[in-house]
């Protein structure tokens, strides 16, 4: 037992350290960058880089951790973040910083797959729904915490930075002092997507229109609020309950998906997110609170839109097809992030700030249309029948997503606690 609280103690301080370290650089420099007077559609370029980069990292990290091992990959990863974060003070080449930021990007992936299998080793088949739900309750309040630390210091100083450093480094020492060895990485298979479009066009289609929700939010949002002229702390507090609003609402929406169509339900949530969308354009200038509210009502309802997803592909699944469709969703979703920055840049730049929300009811309208069209096509499942709902967020990994509840596939024994105290053998020589 005593192991187990270690293990876990240790991954959940590296995990907030590093999430609210990793969001804080994301929030500071787009606050920074419109600050400095730079155009949104710059802005938004130098921003995609952090996306391609996590989608190239998902995919490819795994050869560096299983050519290094964990701790080694883990200080690597972190080093390179840490450095890229201290790096941006030194140089106003936005050419300079899309490429710290791609390499921050595959740093960033490469990091969540090496503590995402440290979890997937701790895990039981009795634990591993609450490990879950901790995860994502940790993740999403570190990265909420991250944007107040936008108040600490001002944008332009290198004091910011330097914060993000240090947090980021700090990531390292909870597991470097741990005596945990290096678990299985396993190799997950994606599903083919024409598959999974086949038997489920909704769950591709509503995924990579989340991506673009999502990734555009969290690129452009402190553009948004800084070029319609509110302070660096309004920015901070307006980020936060953004996200802390996603966190809250994923579970009342859970339970309805439980008791209810889900087609019905991501219907309900698109429409209720668009008219929230719509009143921030329509209603102009509005007071602070007010706009707060609205955005935390339109953020963490779309943000529910990839778990409703999720569910009603699992539902035309089979069992053992769980994890390789839920890959396969996580790149979906990474097409759409990288479209994301690109389209609210470039619409921002024509329009001004005040269009952020613009495309974003642009696309849930879109959304819309697929969801009566598929209710229309495909035949529903009854709540019985259905999978059970999981609050999972695309920002975990295909390591992670093995840990799904619903996955009847997991198989424990192959990554006991044990194992990753054990003392390795040593080699005969």
């Amino acid at each position: 037992m005593k192991q187990v609280v270690v293990a876990l103690s240790s991954l959940f301080i590296s995990i907030v350290l590093f999430a609210s370290g990793n969001a804080f650089v994301n929030s500071l420099l787009g606050v920074r960058m419109t600050l400095g007077g730079v155009d949104p559609m710059t802005i938004g370029a130098v921003l995609f880089f952090f996306a391609l980069g996590f989608v190239i990292g998902s995919r490819h990290a795994q050869k560096i951790i299983q050519r290094v091992g964990h701790i080694r990959a883990f200080a690597v990863f972190s080093a390179a973040i840490a450095i890229a974060a201290m790096a941006y003070p030194l140089s106003s080449s936005m050419i300079t910083w899309g490429v710290l930021r791609f390499a921050s990007g595959i740093a960033a992936a490469g990091l969540l797959m090496t503590v995402e299998s440290w979890f997937s080793c701790v895990a039981s088949e009795n634990n591993r729904g609450t490990l879950f739900a901790l995860y994502q309750i940790c993740f999403y309040s570190a990265v909420a915490g991250g944007q107040l630390l936008l108040q600490v210091a001002p944008p332009q100083a290198t004091t910011p930075f330097n914060i993000a450093a240090i947090l980021l480094v700090a990531s390292l020492i909870p597991l470097a002092m741990s005596r945990m060895h290096s678990p299985v990485l396993e190799s997950i298979e994606a599903m083919p997507m024409r598959d999974i479009f086949r038997e489920a066009p909704l769950g591709i289609i509503a995924t990579v229109i989340n991506g673009i929700l999502m990734s555009s939010f969290y690129a452009m949002a402190p553009v948004f609020t800084t070029g319609t002229g509110l302070s660096v702390e309004q920015t901070s507090i307006y980020m936060a309950v953004a996200i802390l609003s996603a966190m809250l609402l994923a579970w009342p929406i859970g339970y309805i998906c439980d008791r209810r169509d889900r087609a019905r339900v991501m219907l309900v949530v698109a429409l209720i997110a668009a008219v929230a969308c719509g009143a921030i354009i329509a209603l102009g200038t509005i007071g602070f609170v007010m706009l707060c509210g609205l955005t935390a009502l339109y953020f963490g309802l779309s943000s529910s839109i990839y778990a409703i997803a999720v569910a009603i592909t699992h539902d035309r699944m089979t069992h053992n097809q769980i994890v390789g469709a839920s890959a396969t969703l996580l790149t979906a979703y990474g097409i759409g992030s990288l479209i994301g920055p690109l389209l609210n840049s470039a619409l921002m730049s024509v329009a001004g700030p005040e269009s952020f929300f613009v495309a974003n009811t642009c696309l849930l309208a879109v959304l819309l249309v697929f969801i009566v069209r598929d209710m229309q096509r495909v035949p529903a499942i009854t709540p019985e029948a259905q999978e059970g709902f999981v609050p999972i967020s695309p920002d975990v990994l295909p390591v992670m997503a093995e840990m799904d509840p619903r996955n009847e596939e997991y198989n424990e024994e192959d990554r006991t606690i044990d194992d990753l105290f054990q003392e390795p053998e040593p080699d005969p020589a």
